[in-house]
């Protein structure tokens, strides 16, 4: 581990140095140290308060953030002074350790901060179950990944916040990947999905005769998912009946199946998501307030993209891949001037929509670079487009984009059928992962017959 520390004491850096896997360098001045940050990258930056002013406290790591964007900083001290701590921390300090402490436990703190570090910013996104995978290493997206590591060890409920696109499931999946009950079910739906009536049923189950056509008992997702992790997606649009069962499972420990005069009893984690102000849905009478307040005890907001833009090269590097094997392209990069324009857009469909424009681009792209003239029209403006509608119209009209793009570079016709054909597939493939494959539930959904179902299945090989 490579380690850089302002005014560290020698016997801790005797300590550090024991271990034959780690390089040291000390400097005892702000200068000297200012050099250092130029010098080379570290792992781990550390800073000895040493009852130094505040404001320059905070200036050093605010220094050592422009230069080592990607080192663990972590200042050791002796002030239990809020502002020392609180602002060191605000200011991009990965941990304060307050002293006195044993040099043995400030270097095991010390070795488990990078450690966790290297985890959340590196290996949550490379996950394959996480959907919409997290991908970043900046400050905002690696404190995300240091909240679903805390959050991730106990079984109290959650809300993730965040605009659309900016991946709240997949902070639902990882939070359920790194807990202890990792092994255990994790079911998701997505509450826009179904009509609040099928909704009920999914979730509670239901017995023999509780509605008509119910000819048989069934196990809700509750029961299915005992001991995991239940994701409820876009929670707003529960309605409150449904709301004041989850409220009362949240409350009690137990639920009742529609129909069922029995408690069952469940452990099962709620993990909610919402792009919606609850707070303005509970003064419209839309939400329950005290539902809201008990997922609410963890809470994970989710920056848009705007504000973390240094992640928009990282999140081009690893999505170009994808693009290349999907349109049997070997586009290796972006041009200077594309990335300009790239980086000046404000992506108000944040993830799913730089997706969907560099898509569109790799289609276009002649060459090896990705250039300005294959960008999408949203984003080769100096200011950001203003559009009118819903942010998820701006995503589907970009992939619409990014198909046509394909089409032409490909030399493909029957654009209507193959456009509509990928829309009905993937929605009849989601439908069946919603309803656990039940047919009839599905076809209900859809809208269709079940004869109908049927042959589309086949169609689109979806047996």
């Amino acid at each position: 581990m490579n380690i850089l520390g302002f005014r560290i004491d020698s016997n801790l850096r005797e300590k550090l140095e024991n271990n034959i896997d780690n390089e040291i360098k000390v400097v005892e001045n702000v200068t000297d140290f200012i050099e250092a940050l130029k010098e080379r990258r570290y792992e781990c930056v550390l800073v000895e308060e040493m009852q130094l002013p505040v404001e320059t406290l905070i200036n050093i790591i605010k220094k050592i953030e422009e230069f080592q964007k990607k080192a663990v900083i972590i200042v050791l001290g002796q002030s239990s002074n809020l502002k020392v701590v609180a602002g060191s921390i605000k200011a991009g300090a990965y941990d304060y350790i307050l002293k006195p402490m044993e040099n043995e436990e400030i270097v095991k703190i010390i070795e488990k901060s990078v450690k966790d570090h290297k985890l959340m910013a590196e290996r949550v996104d490379k996950n394959k179950n996480t959907g919409e995978r997290l991908i970043g290493q900046t400050k905002e997206i690696v404190e995300v990944y240091k909240k679903i590591g805390k959050v991730a060890i106990s079984r109290v409920p959650v809300l993730i916040v965040g605009e659309k696109g900016t991946g709240k499931k997949s902070v639902a999946t990882s939070i359920h990947q790194f807990s202890d009950s990792a092994k255990k079910p994790f079911i998701s739906i997505n509450c826009t999905s179904f009509q609040n009536s099928l909704l009920e049923r999914r979730l509670f189950g239901y017995e023999k005769g509780a509605f008509e056509g119910a000819i048989f008992s069934q196990a809700g997702d509750l029961e299915k998912a005992n001991g995991g992790t239940l994701h409820l997606g876009n929670i707003e649009f529960l309605n409150l009946d449904i709301q004041s069962k989850i409220l009362y499972l949240l409350q009690e420990k137990e639920f009742f199946r529609m129909g069922g005069a029995d408690p069952i009893k469940t452990d099962i984690r709620i993990i909610a998501t919402t792009s919606a102000n609850l707070e303005e849905a509970i003064a419209n009478g839309t939400f329950i307030e005290e539902l809201y307040h008990k997922l609410k005890v963890l809470e994970i907001t989710i920056p848009p993209l705007r504000e973390r833009k240094d992640d928009i090269p990282f999140i081009i590097d690893k999505y170009l891949s994808e693009c290349n094997s999907e349109l049997n392209k070997a586009v290796k990069g972006v041009s200077k001037p594309a990335i300009k324009k790239i980086m000046r857009y404000d992506w108000p469909g944040n993830v799913t929509e730089l997706k969907n424009a560099i898509k569109s681009a790799v289609a276009l792209c002649r060459g090896s670079s990705i250039l300005v003239e294959d960008l999408p029209n949203n984003v080769l403006g100096n200011r950001p487009i203003k559009r009118k509608g819903d942010i998820q119209d701006w995503i589907l009209a970009d992939w619409i984009e990014g198909e046509i793009s394909a089409f032409q570079a490909t030399g493909k016709g029957a654009y209507y059928a193959n456009v509509i054909s990928k829309v009905e597939k993937e929605l009849i493939r989601q439908v069946l992962e919603i309803t656990s494959g039940k047919r009839v539930e599905t076809a209900e959904i859809l809208g269709i017959t079940r004869n109908t179902l049927r042959t589309k299945m086949g169609n689109y090989e979806l047996e």
